[in-house]
């Protein structure tokens, strides 16, 4: 789809956003409000999955992956325009989502912060964080949705790394306080447009081998995000040198996974070994032991997921001397073996 037909299907409103747009005219008085109540539709309402605040039962406080990813679908993305006129109804969810204003403005609430964003900004907020997005007009903003187990798999070589997706990424699967969302301002860089633009597209067209084609695009936006804007993130202001320091821990821990040590990580922040040992269970609930082979099996799912290196060089590739050994433990751990577990799990085109 040319990019200005894509665009011109961005700019119109569809059945929702002109349900969405009646309330919100007949929200401003109180009798109208209460006649535009009295004369809908339950079944509509239910059909449309409409958000009516004054009806309880048309809200959701969290919603769940498989509201949004069948178990049968190849894509852990779900790309799509966020409904003009909304009610911003506060939530969380299960997922890792991700919204881009394309035109325009919207206002946003998470984490008990207010925050306004303009033309080409981003906001990446992780799983069970509440929060409330009002898009008053009709301004286009993009939704991007990720599960959380393709954020992991899908964006490994980044999160491999110990920089700020990482640390993000970590804070969410301890569901520790801290990083609970980060806010992009792009000034509208046309290289991040275009790159949103065409993952729309692909996700719309479903066209040979899109699967590849919208992780590399997703990929390619989220190292571009890093290259040009993450020392101008905007993130929570966390109060708890605690929690900042275990979150630098555990990033370290994370790319260094295959052959680091307590006494390494220990020596490489100043600290002594007793310290971050404790430092580690306060936060994870696990021992340096469990968080590394934690981490390591994660890498080794996603390895197996994404490649077709043997299980003997992938179990040297993660810090195990046995292939054997790596396996037994695998196997505890998820309940099969790697060799099951590439088979239920492998990628497809």
């Amino acid at each position: 789809m040319p990019e200005q037909d894509l665009i011109s299907s961005l700019r119109t409103l569809n059945e929702s956003e002109l349900f969405y747009r009646s309330y919100r005219e007949a929200a401003r008085q109180e009798d109208t409000l209460r006649a535009f109540l009295e004369g809908l539709s339950r079944e509509m309402v239910e059909r449309m999955e409409l958000l009516i605040p004054q009806w309880p039962e048309t809200l959701l406080q969290e919603y769940l992956e498989n509201h949004f990813f069948s178990q049968s679908s190849p894509l852990g993305i779900q790309v799509f325009k966020h409904n003009c006129y909304t009610p911003p109804v506060p939530h969380s969810h299960d997922f890792f989502e991700m919204f881009y204003v394309l035109e325009g403005h919207c206002r946003h609430r998470v984490s008990g912060v207010d925050s306004e964003l303009h033309t080409g900004d981003f906001c990446l907020i992780r799983p069970r964080v509440v929060h409330a997005l009002d898009v008053s007009d009709e301004s286009i903003v993009l939704d991007i949705l990720i599960r959380r187990s393709t954020f992991r798999s899908n964006f490994f070589s980044i999160l491999h790394d110990n920089n700020l997706f990482s640390r993000f990424f970590m804070s969410a699967m301890f569901d520790a306080r801290g990083l609970d969302y980060l806010i992009f301002h792009t000034m509208g860089d046309s290289d991040l447009r275009d790159e949103m633009l065409e993952l729309m597209r692909e996700c719309q067209e479903e066209g040979r081998y899109y699967t590849i084609l919208v992780n590399a695009i997703l990929t390619r936006l989220f190292v571009l995000l890093l290259r040009r804007y993450a020392d101008s993130c905007e993130q929570p202001q966390i109060t708890d040198k605690n929690s900042e320091t275990i979150l630098e821990i555990t990033g370290y821990i994370q790319s260094h996974a295959s052959q680091v040590t307590l006494e390494e990580v220990a020596d490489h922040f100043h600290y002594t070994p007793e310290h971050v040992s404790r430092q580690i269970h306060q936060m994870t609930g696990h021992t340096f032991i469990q968080l590394l082979t934690r981490l390591r099996l994660e890498n080794a799912a996603q390895l197996l997921q994404n490649t077709s290196l043997s299980t003997a060089d992938i179990a040297e590739a993660i810090g195990y001397q046995s292939s054997e050994h790596f396996a037994r433990v695998f196997k505890k751990s998820r309940g099969m073996t790697p060799s099951e577990y590439r088979k239920r799990n492998r990628q497809p085109l």
